[in-house]
């Protein structure tokens, strides 16, 4: 039978090591909210102006698109609207639908845009979070649709649109767009 110190010890050692686990949890719990439904799916979109996010460009196949990003999507249904579009969302696990989709129109990629805003999404100098005055810093003077919640500045680069979705002064989300698509996705 133990002492009453040694119980006390003993007491103390199990009542620290559920100290440290409740603070491990909650940190291993955030990790896990970034991990992606596919291992394909980029944890930071790179956005090139003009040409691609997170490594996919207008034009693409089906095909290339799960060659670049997996095959671990969701089909959006009636909510997504425009029933010509079919619409795939690539999110990453975790209470809220943080990610991008793509919008394909007869098999081919015709937009692509981020769903609310994952961290680490961007292009130099306008990342996700930075202030609305760093997309006129590096754009210029750029345009302005006016959107239901937001409003996206855009600037047309070749056969595309760039915008960059804008709310309360800062940035919160990109897309990339073909000339027959709205900016506002």
């Amino acid at each position: 039978m133990l002492s009453y110190t040694e119980q006390g010890m003993k007491a103390s050692v199990v009542s620290l090591a559920l100290v440290v686990l409740l603070a491990v949890v909650p940190f291993a719990t955030a990790a896990s909210t970034h991990t992606t439904r596919s291992a394909n799916f980029p944890a930071r979109g790179i956005v090139v102006p003009g040409q691609s996010i997170g490594s996919l460009t207008l034009g693409m196949t089906q095909a290339a698109v799960t060659t670049h990003w997996g095959k671990q999507y969701v089909i959006c249904g009636a909510g997504c609207g425009k029933s010509a579009l079919v619409t795939w969302l690539y999110e990453y696990r975790g209470p809220e639908p943080l990610g991008a989709a793509v919008r394909f129109l007869k098999g081919k990629v015709v937009a692509i845009f981020t769903l609310g805003s994952p961290v680490g999404w961007g292009l130099k100098g306008v990342m996700m979070g930075d202030p609305i005055s760093n997309v006129y810093n590096v754009f210029g003077s750029p345009g302005t649709k006016n959107c239901i919640g937001y409003t996206a500045l855009t600037e047309r680069i070749g056969n595309s649109t760039t915008a960059i979705y804008s709310a309360n002064g800062v940035v919160y989300g990109y897309a990339l767009t073909a000339p027959t698509q709205s900016p506002c996705q």
